[in-house]
């Protein structure tokens, strides 16, 4: 038995993340059951990533909550991109429990002919096998046989008695709106009165920053997930995440009068009020000061462009962002606005 911490700041420990531990054994076993009471999209876009690029043999999916709380349009897209994947390659399937709300989790690591050897539960939802989780867990890494065997009983008897296949469920829709920057480090939500007076002060120095489809940019851009994964000394590879993305300014736009400048061993950062109500910092950096890239975390701009697209129907998880994908959208590009205050900026995406 071990015990797994987050290890965030102020309450720093010694023990191994869980999100280290289920890589470790992930990496040793031959497929995993899940059942989990909360997904998120990016998690299921990662956990068929993972299957795929490190030939996996089986993994089951039991999502608990979502059956009676409702699905995003975009976490129902991800579920069914991994349902069908395993289902077509015969590796197994995504289940929806429907007898009881589940708000477990727990997950039962199996090796050839599907023996289990390890098992992880505690209070870490699906999206605890991402890198930037900001929400503090505590787990159980549990290896005695006994336990371990009680654990992928249980897994089992769960899917099948109180589940049902996501093949053929008709999901209960929640409203669409971009929450994907709820609760996320580095962002804030602004008020309408806070947001008003920025748009107040805009100026008319306006930069359009064109967005490259899958045609011009297969693995960068903000198709970043189709490049090729980080693999480790081990062996196992470490998929691109679904919000990653990689934005280059052209140099047309950067050379600009009133575009942010960073030298070529310096980078600035400036403070974003985007349309929709976010505030969170992008930094420039790179020769000619063509990388525009959001931080602490990169994958926060992403968030924030490929959500608009998959709340406007426009994008489905797994898929490119491909010319089509801007067209129905209605741009390919979104707007970098000055105001008056040199270190605040508008970023608006809307049609």
């Amino acid at each position: 038995m071990e015990l797994l911490l987050s290890n965030i700041p102020p309450v720093r420990c010694s023990q191994r993340k869980t999100k280290v531990c289920f890589d470790d054994l992930f990496q040793s076993s031959d497929g995993v059951k899940i059942a989990s009471g909360y997904i998120s999209t990016e998690a299921l876009a990662e956990l068929k990533k993972i299957m795929e690029a490190n030939k996996k043999s089986f993994l089951e999916l039991v999502i608990g909550m979502h059956g009676f709380e409702g699905f995003t349009q975009s976490q129902i897209d991800a579920a069914k991109y991994l349902d069908e994947y395993l289902r077509s390659n015969s590796l197994g399937e995504v289940r929806v429990v429907k007898a009881f709300k589940f708000h477990g989790k727990v997950c039962s690591f199996l090796k050839e002919k599907r023996v289990p050897f390890a098992s992880i539960l505690g209070s870490s939802n699906l999206s605890s096998i991402l890198d930037d989780q900001n929400h503090y867990e505590t787990d159980l890494f549990l290896s005695e046989k006994g336990m371990v065997n009680e654990i992928d009983g249980f897994i089992t008897k769960l899917s099948e008695d109180a589940s049902v296949p996501l093949l053929g469920y008709e999901p209960k829709i929640i409203e669409g709106k971009n929450t994907l920057l709820d609760n996320q480090e580095g962002v804030v939500r602004t008020s309408s009165e806070d947001l008003n007076a920025v748009l107040l002060n805009r100026t008319d120095s306006v930069f359009k920053i064109p967005i490259k489809s899958s045609e011009i940019a297969p693995r960068s851009s903000l198709n970043v997930f189709f490049g090729k994964g980080r693999k480790n000394k081990k062996g196992f590879v470490k998929p691109r995440h679904w919000y990653e993305v990689e934005l280059i300014v052209p140099k047309e736009i950067t050379d600009k009068p009133g575009y942010p400048k960073a030298g070529r061993k310096q980078k600035s950062t400036i403070t974003v009020y985007t349309d929709d109500g976010w505030k969170f910092d992008c930094k420039i950096s790179g020769d000619y000061s063509k990388n525009f890239r959001s931080t602490p975390d990169l994958k926060i701009l992403g968030r924030w462009l490929k959500g608009r697209l998959e709340n406007n129907g426009a994008l489905k998880v797994g898929e490119p962002v491909t010319s089509e994908t801007l067209r129905s959208y209605g741009r390919n590009n979104f707007e970098l606005i000055a105001t008056s205050n040199p270190a605040a900026w508008i970023l608006d995406f809307k049609v």
